[in-house]
């Protein structure tokens, strides 16, 4: 499974259950690399995301557990997600935001927790 995610300057990826900047560039990114993809997500980012279509979305719910193997494309968060998956994943991208906002949820250090993983890096500018 790969992971992608996008992260500010701060190391912020979240500000009241979305994201701390607007970046219309890291959006496309995201819709193209996931576009037709499985999406593991968790409850509470699956509850703040507008509609993606022609993606699948597998809601992670700390109510109930998912099957083993799971069978997903991409994770997209949030943070208790990538930090639950991240021994699961073969490549990590990441969007670097150039932007300075204070968010309330910090990005996991998926680089430590798993440093095996094949990491590609893209920089954006906010809008």
């Amino acid at each position: 499974m790969k992971a992608i995610l996008a992260i500010n300057n701060k190391g912020y990826i979240g500000l009241k259950g979305g994201l701390p900047w607007k970046c219309s560039k890291d959006l496309e990114h995201f819709k193209k690399e996931t576009m037709g993809a499985k999406l593991l997500v968790g409850y509470r980012t699956a509850q703040s995301l507008p509609k993606l279509p022609g993606r699948e979305l597998i809601v992670n719910n700390k109510f109930e557990q998912l099957e083993e193997p799971i069978t997903v494309d991409w994770c997209i968060g949030g943070k208790n997600t990538y930090e639950e998956f991240c021994h699961l994943f073969t490549e990590l991208h990441v969007s670097i935001i150039n932007d300075d906002t204070i968010g309330d949820v910090m990005g996991p250090d998926l680089r430590r927790l798993n440093p095996d993983c094949k990491i590609f890096e893209y920089y954006f500018e906010k809008d």
